[in-house]
């Protein structure tokens, strides 16, 4: 009742005449509402509690290293105080296979891997290590030099008219991020040797391969992790052809927005076809602030974007003759979608992570989208000469440093790279295939004249 009285006078005390309800400019309150103003010595006591001893709190001391050593040995080791690398442990040199290609795929700005026989077992040596590399280094393209010079746009009226130089520190495999890329066949037996050099446990999964499950890389589920310093050999058989990627698994986060993957092509045993060059692209983005190395591996806003862990102009341009027929594999180990489009021809896709696509299933196009954790290969046959782009067509991916501020006239950079098609005869006049009889965009196109 008291609390209804008291709310009911506070709704309408503005209607009542001042004189009631203000006094030297406070409000009036009856007194049976007013609350007992008494000490805390007043309180009275309940007398179940007069019997209970008093006590009183000691500060908490620190614990004494032998006490602290016991409690870690139970509760697992305290946070390290180092995040990219442990300043104990060395990173190994590559390995003396490195840069030795025993395969035919390239992979742009990445050394290839050779193999070493144990038996009928190829052999891949992988260390896991803390790395520092150039996403650009401030020079120019590859690609400059092709571009006649009255059609270039003048640099010192761009917006970033001198190129940035920026570095990073990530996590990869033979150091770089992505790793170098293991080259097998369908019905291979192999094993990847893989020393933790991180200063994190880790695991390596097998990214879309069908194997034993003690061999995926489950750390902490089917498997127990490597810890650092530690090498553990994955082996298994491969029943399966296509465009494969092996990646950190054990704390999945980190360890992939830090860089640890790299591609993983298996060729069938026999071809339908002769494919003239193949390449491989991994796509990965980072957030690195101004006058930083270090990514942040929790943001969602990134602004660096990269092919084969370098953007434009940094990143090698692809060159191939007119007439060969191509092969590029992409692999998205970032956590966006990226819509791969190359300019001057069309392709087909014709395989994913899961293996070749079914010919009656493949697909035309000249933009492919690549979702995160997947593969696509795309083919085409490169009848068209010229320097052509290839790039990521979400546009602000194609920029360096994205930020947001007033947008002058921006250089390439980013996923931005030139597929280069060397002309047979320099001197001939544009010709479309069709107008000799030759259907290039065709999926059953064998390089021979079509009938009429």
């Amino acid at each position: 009742m008291k609390q209804f009285t008291f709310i009911c006078l506070l709704f309408f005390s503005p209607l009542l005449p001042a004189q009631h309800h203000q006094k030297n400019g406070g409000l009036i309150i009856p007194s049976e509402l007013f609350y007992p103003q008494v000490s805390p010595a007043q309180v009275p006591i309940p007398q179940e509690f007069k019997s209970l001893k008093k006590t009183t709190h000691k500060k908490q001391q620190p614990n004494p290293p032998a006490q602290l050593k016991k409690r870690e040995s139970k509760k697992g080791p305290h946070r390290l105080s180092y995040s990219w690398a442990n300043p104990k442990i060395k990173p190994s040199s590559p390995p003396p296979l490195t840069g030795k290609q025993m395969g035919v795929v390239k992979t742009p700005g990445i050394e290839p891997l050779g193999y070493e026989m144990d038996g009928n077992v190829k052999v891949f040596r992988l260390y896991a290590q803390p790395i520092e590399q150039y996403i650009t280094d401030g020079k120019e393209a590859d690609y400059e030099k092709l571009i006649p010079e009255k059609n270039k746009f003048p640099h010192h009226l761009m917006h970033q008219h001198e190129e940035i130089v920026q570095k990073i520190h990530a996590w990869g495999f033979n150091g770089s991020t992505p790793g170098p890329t293991i080259e097998v066949f369908e019905g291979d037996r192999i094993r990847l040797l893989i020393t933790n050099e991180l200063p994190e446990p880790l695991t390596v999964h097998s990214h879309g391969i069908e194997l034993p499950n003690d061999q995926d890389g489950e750390g902490g589920f089917a498997e127990p992790v490597i810890m650092p310093g530690q090498t553990r050999a994955y082996e298994y058989t491969l029943y399966q052809s296509g465009t494969a990627f092996y990646h950190g698994e054990f704390n999945l986060m980190k360890a992939t927005s830090y860089g640890l993957a790299g591609a993983l092509v298996i060729h069938p045993k026999k071809y339908d076809h002769t494919i003239d060059k193949q390449f491989v692209i991994t796509l990965q983005e980072w957030r690195i602030l101004p006058g930083n190395v270090d990514p942040d591996l929790v943001s969602m806003d990134f602004n660096w974007f990269t092919f084969n862990g370098r953007s434009a102009p940094f990143i090698p341009m692809m060159t191939v003759n007119q007439g060969d027929r191509v092969r590029v594999r992409l692999i998205n180990m970032s956590m966006d979608n990226h819509p791969i489009h190359m300019h001057g021809h069309t392709w087909w896709v014709v395989g994913t992570e899961g293996g070749p696509i079914p010919k009656s299933a493949q697909w035309p196009g000249n933009t492919i989208d690549v979702p995160p954790g997947a593969s696509r290969d795309v083919e085409f046959i490169a009848w068209n000469p010229g320097i052509w782009f290839f790039h990521c067509h979400k546009v602000h991916h194609v920029m360096n440093a994205h930020a947001d501020v007033p947008l002058g006239i921006m250089p390439h950079g980013g996923m931005f790279t030139i597929v280069n098609v060397v002309p047979k005869d320099p001197k001939a006049q544009w010709r479309h295939p069709k107008q000799d009889g030759h259907d290039v965009s065709s999926r059953d196109y064998s390089r021979r004249k079509s009938k009429q």
